[in-house]
């Protein structure tokens, strides 16, 4: 009893202070406003994601259970941000962008409070599903509402601000994770983010209509799923995805191995490592931000064609196994690399299927997360270092295909 005051008694002193905040802000959705919450939203996934891993290894001996049964509670968490895009992308387009994203939230928070209470692993999996899914609410419908709001280059511009906050997630949550591992153990990471759900969903309150009546989808539910169909039908579109998802995969591969390599092998401490994750997260914020101010064929080529070298040298490093820093280095550029495309690429592939700008950011944004989901595990067997560094090169191959093949359509 003792435990559980200590870890739900920052939950109320911070949404008490968030609230009386809240109270006082006047300019809902004012750009600043905007941009400050559309990168949160955009964040949230990524962020239920990352302040865990560091206690990744605390788990599996809470539980006593392997590794491969906790790295799945990183891969059903991406599944269900997946599935979860699928499911609230299309409802957006239909009810409007603001009814679903309040009811995940809340969906999420009562999830992720039940993880805390977890009994045993084979549960904790089960429940990550569910916060997976319903924090999916927030990065599929921030990506519609600027879609809703912003064309062209001031779309892309947009997108590479709200990328730039979101690589601010993976430089705190890993370090302040850490923190809470040692002051509050995982369930306070846990309390932590059900605190952030009720305080992003007090803000979410604040957000005004971008899709009007009118412009929603008419007829059933069952209708408002089939614009999927003339979705995967847009060859332009897909090759978005494609580019997208495969450089995301390779992300992922490297989220799920970092931990155990730099860790377990090379010996980090928790805060050492969290602060390597955070640095290569700022190296995504950059790209990003970087990427948003180049034309969009421009930031295509570099940042893909960047990818390739970047991820070549990674693998190399992994397959060699010299000094950290080496390994380290070559994440941090990967990193900067995959940030360098993605304002484009959002704005070009959104651009493209406005008309259901939520079923189209729902699959920009589930194919990252299933590879991701399948990538995951498979870095596990076997040699970390050979799995991890063969995971990124064919991702890199796969990412370079697309683009190469499609490169005078994409352009």
């Amino acid at each position: 009893m003792v435990e559980n005051k200590q870890v739900f008694r920052p939950f109320f002193i911070s949404n008490a202070f968030i609230f009386t905040k809240l109270t006082m802000m006047k300019k809902a959705n004012s750009k600043f406003f905007l941009v400050l919450l559309l990168g949160v939203l955009s964040a949230f996934g990524p962020f239920v994601v990352d302040l865990y891993l560091p206690s990744l290894p605390q788990l599996a001996a809470f539980f006593q259970t392997h590794t491969s049964m906790t790295q799945l509670t990183l891969t059903t968490a991406m599944f269900g941000l997946a599935g979860g895009q699928l499911l609230l992308g299309p409802l957006s387009d239909k009810f409007g962008r603001k009814k679903p994203l309040i009811a995940s939230l809340l969906v999420y928070i009562a999830t992720t409070i039940a993880i805390i209470f977890s009994p045993n692993i084979q549960t904790m999996i089960v429940l990550r599903i569910v916060q997976g899914l319903s924090s999916a609410g927030s990065v599929v419908i921030s990506r519609a509402v600027a879609t809703d709001l912003y064309r062209g280059r001031e779309m892309t511009r947009f997108f590479g601000l709200l990328m730039a906050i979101n690589g601010v997630a993976p430089v705190v949550s890993p370090v302040l994770g850490s923190l809470l591992l040692d002051l509050l153990g995982w369930k306070g990471i846990f309390a932590f983010l059900a605190c952030i759900g009720v305080i992003v969903t007090l803000f979410s309150l604040r957000l005004q209509k971008s899709l009007s009546p009118e412009n929603r989808l008419q007829g059933s539910i069952l209708a408002t799923f089939s614009t999927f169909g003339k979705i995967i039908k847009n060859h332009q579109f897909m090759r978005y995805v494609g580019i997208e998802s495969f450089l995301f995969a390779g992300m992922f591969a490297y989220i799920a191995a970092s931990p155990f390599i730099l860790q377990s092998v090379y010996g980090l401490s928790a805060l050492a490592f969290s602060l390597c994750f955070g640095a290569n997260g700022a190296a995504l914020a950059m790209g990003s931000a970087l990427g948003g101010k180049f034309s969009n064929p421009t930031a295509l080529r570099f940042g893909v064609l960047g990818f390739g070298i970047a991820v070549f040298y990674t693998a190399a490093t992994l397959f060699i196994q010299p000094h950290w820093f080496w390994v380290e280095l070559g994440f941090f550029v990967m990193l900067f690399t995959t940030g360098l495309p993605m304002p484009a690429i959002s704005a070009l592939a959104m651009e493209s299927e406005r008309q259901y700008a939520g079923a189209a950011s729902a699959v920009l944004g589930c194919t990252p997360f299933l590879l991701g989901g399948i990538v995951s595990p498979l870095v596990g067997m076997g040699d970390i270092f050979i799995a991890s560094a063969i995971a990124i090169i064919i991702c890199a191959l796969i990412a370079l295909a697309i683009y190469w093949r499609a490169k005078r359509e994409i352009i």
